[in-house]
């Protein structure tokens, strides 16, 4: 008898783990799925920090501007995504992304200027009343170097 209990525990951990893959697909395609549909919501709370700004903010803030970035310039944005990886908890409530994409965009003003560029970008992810919302977002341009010789305004 005890053999049998044995027999059946093992038998329902391996379907419990067998259900969690499932699911866990199943959440990795509604993350896709936003994606790819451009349907980004994020938390109420949730932290940016991406090329033009000199720190990390936390939503509503807006957050501290390198100087001459112009992100309030910017129209016609456009963004692509090309997701590389999503990894879903185990306790479906949590992801992480990471993901290259390309950051388009036109500069307001009398000599409109179009910018494209390459990014990197990971992404935390966080389940809300059964939605999936960007929780933490950090995304930089690639092959551009730190700038050494900016002035180190901490001094």
């Amino acid at each position: 008898m005890k053999r049998i209990s044995e027999i059946c525990i093992v038998l329902l951990l391996a379907g419990a783990s067998h259900l969690y893959a499932a699911d866990a697909k199943t959440e990795e395609a509604a993350i896709r799925a936003a994606i790819a549909g451009n349907h980004l919501k994020h938390t109420d709370d949730a932290i940016q920090w991406t090329g033009p700004l000199k720190r990390p903010a936390i939503f509503p803030e807006k957050g501290e501007e390198f100087p001459g970035q112009e992100y309030s310039q910017r129209i016609n944005p456009k963004y692509t995504t090309e997701v590389q990886r999503i990894d879903v908890a185990a306790s479906g409530d949590l992801a992480y992304e990471f993901s290259y994409g390309t950051v388009e965009y036109d500069l307001a003003g009398p000599a409109q200027k179009h910018r494209a560029f390459k990014t990197g970008m990971l992404r935390v992810w966080k389940k809300v009343d059964g939605e999936w919302k960007v929780a933490a977002i950090f995304g930089r341009p690639l092959d551009t170097p730190f700038d050494h010789s900016a002035d180190d305004t901490a001094k």
